[in-house]
């Protein structure tokens, strides 16, 4: 039988009979750009050059370049954009082929996605030939790599979305080159054989015999049993023509006197049933393979595993009905995969991993099974949040078994939040009678709902022009902006804006209110001037009304007035949420204010001045 490695098949062009051309960059019905994803490339397209090595099997004078940035995310790839204008149809083709030059060896990764009747499935092939033009293909009737493992024979396919070196991150750029993407008819596997390998010298109990019961065998107990010759505990076999597919099975011993038991943890190898009740090891069957040695009841090596347990507390918030849950960083999927559970109703939800030695990743907890993150906890600005990875938490590197525990929103290290911050709730109120362009509805959109543009809508119940919505949030720093009709029209704010902060790449401007109880907050649309200023709109703004220093303050700060101003001032002290928490009257000719910052908490302020005719605001922060 073929010796195929798991999920790859190279197929030799001299065996098919039919292909259909879907891109080779000599028409503009076979041309397109692709859209680079997953690096600094980002949004960015790859290049139709003149054929660097016009040798060999491809003596074309057009191909395509494709770049992988140093540092690339492991998924990083690039779609087709514009679409492509022939899809690959695998109605009846059934494999998958493109020209490639490689610079080393390495593998391609083809993903079919789009179509209106089959699942989106994505496959690898190995590149063994380096600095020449070769072909490699990939055979849809094997299953997917990724879930639900599903072949995509049989379904027309719109996008074609390529990845080089996919599950590498390189340290220097590479730059590959392709040509001729075609689908093409031949032979392909239909079954594979299987050896299967476990080692048992941690298993504690007596046997005689290990077998191999799943769904190839019927759930057989004693159809195929393993063997041990040399006495080293590995106890292994071999199973013919097994179907392409994906498979479960178990190890087990002496026909069903024990078997593996997966319930309680959750591992990386294993699959449940919907029911819950039954969940066995997954076997995605592409071929011949020689699966990998795994310890009784792990999905690893013996001694290459840890068990990383979860607690969550959540004593101090309202649960939603869904649950709570941990999600994230490419190891633990969207919100509603990875359920915490309370089974004894102490409000800690907690779930233990087995993960590979060494293991970390980043990951978060949302409170409920929120697609879009919205319901995520927010800890910007808490020590063990990173700000490079979306505010997310991190885990590792874990040597060794561990219990990782915490509260929901809070950085701590036991399940003890009675002492946290609770929830305070938080009016978001916008003055919109300034703004003349029609609209339907404003909405809320920041770190506390995942910048979703329709999660948080306001009302303006009695129709005075003035919009509020209040939000349940946790004591915290928290960047935002109003906007209309889910992203149709955003807040613009300027960089320096006393009642913004800018990112650090300079490329987002927004809003920003500090939370440390329940508290009101009301602004003019797309202005640093609140609701009360609201009678000064007339007033010109003048920015050398006065200046501020220093700006980074501590005990003091000297609001110093143009000479040349010869009236009665009003400076008033705001809070981040636009909050009055001083005013005085500043008499004709006095040039300096002395403002006394000495009791003011940690964070952003703003110092409103108008006189009768001018006015301006600056920001000072209170370290």
């Amino acid at each position: 039988m073929k010796q195929l490695l798991l999920s790859l098949f190279l197929v030799a062009s001299t065996g098919l009979f039919a292909q259909t051309t879907i891109l080779d960059f000599e028409s503009p019905m076979t041309s397109t750009t692709y859209q680079y994803f997953g690096s600094s490339l980002e949004g960015t397209l790859n290049n139709i050059i003149a054929n660097p090595d016009p040798s060999g099997i491809n003596t074309s004078a057009m191909v395509a370049d494709h770049v992988k940035p140093a540092g690339a995310q492991t998924w990083a790839g690039a779609f087709p954009n514009p679409a492509l204008q022939i899809p690959a149809d695998m109605t009846s083709d059934n494999q998958v082929c493109i020209k490639v030059w490689f610079p080393a060896p390495g593998n391609v990764g083809i993903k079919l996605e789009g179509s209106s009747t089959g699942p989106n499935w994505l496959n690898t092939v190995d590149v063994t030939e380096a600095q020449t033009w070769t072909e490699v293909c990939v055979d849809v009737n094997t299953p997917s790599i990724e879930a639900p493992n599903e072949p995509a024979f049989g379904h027309v396919y719109p996008t074609v979305t390529l990845f080089f070196d996919f599950g590498t991150s390189p340290a220097e750029d590479v730059t590959y080159y392709w040509d001729d993407l075609t689908t093409q008819s031949g032979g392909g596997v239909t079954d594979g054989d299987i050896t299967f390998s476990v080692d048992m010298n941690n298993y504690t109990g007596t046997f005689t015999t290990v077998y191999v019961s799943g769904t190839m065998n019927g759930w057989s107990g004693d159809g195929n049993p393993l063997s041990d010759p040399d006495g080293d505990g590995i106890w292994t076999g071999t199973i013919v023509d097994i179907p392409l597919g994906v498979q479960e099975f178990k190890f087990t011993v002496d026909n069903w006197a024990a078997q593996e038991d997966f319930g309680g943890k959750s591992y990386t190898c294993t699959i449940t049933d919907p029911s819950g009740q039954f969940t066995n090891r997954k076997l995605v069957v592409a071929g011949d393979m020689e699966l990998p040695t795994v310890c009784w009841n792990s999905c690893y090596a013996c001694g290459e595993a840890v068990n990383i347990t979860v607690d969550l507390g959540a004593s101090h918030i309202t649960v939603d009905p869904a649950g709570m849950f941990i999600a994230g960083g490419g190891n633990f999927g969207n919100p509603g995969d990875f359920p915490l559970l309370d089974a004894d109703g102490d409000q800690v939800y907690s779930r233990t991993f087995e993960r590979p030695k060494n293991f970390e990743s980043f990951f978060t907890f949302t409170n409920g099974a929120c697609p879009d993150y919205s319901c995520k906890e927010d800890i910007a600005g808490q020590d063990c949040a990173n700000p490079g990875n979306f505010n997310d938490r991190h885990m590792g590197p874990v040597t060794q078994d561990t219990t990782i525990a915490t509260c929901f929103g809070i950085c701590t290290t036991d399940t003890d939040c009675g002492g946290g911050p609770m929830e305070v709730n938080v009016t978001f109120s916008v003055d919109m009678n300034d703004y003349t362009d029609p609209f339907t509805t404003v909405y809320i959109a920041g770190e506390f709902n995942g910048w979703s543009g329709d999660a948080n809508a306001l009302t303006d119940a009695d129709g005075d022009g003035v919009w509020e919505t209040t939000l349940a949030l946790f004591p915290n720093d928290y960047e935002y902006k109003f906007e209309l009709d889910n992203w149709a029209v955003p807040e613009e704010f300027m960089d320096g804006d006393p009642c913004t902060v800018t990112d650090p790449s300079g490329q987002f401007v927004n809003r920003i209110i500090s939370v440390a109880g329940d508290t009101s907050v009301c602004y003019i649309w797309n202005s640093c001037d609140a609701c009360e200023t609201n009678a000064t709109r007339d007033l010109v703004y003048d920015a050398t009304l006065f200046s501020v220093n220093p700006t980074l303050v501590n005990q003091f700060t000297t609001v110093r007035f143009d000479a040349n101003i010869a009236e009665e001032k009003v400076l008033r002290l705001l809070n981040a949420t636009g909050m009055v928490i001083r005013e005085m009257t500043v008499a004709p000719g006095q040039s300096d204010v002395e403002l006394d910052t000495s009791t003011l908490p940690a964070g952003l302020y703003l110092i409103h001045v108008q006189t009768d005719q001018r006015m301006a605001t600056a920001r000072v922060v209170k370290q």
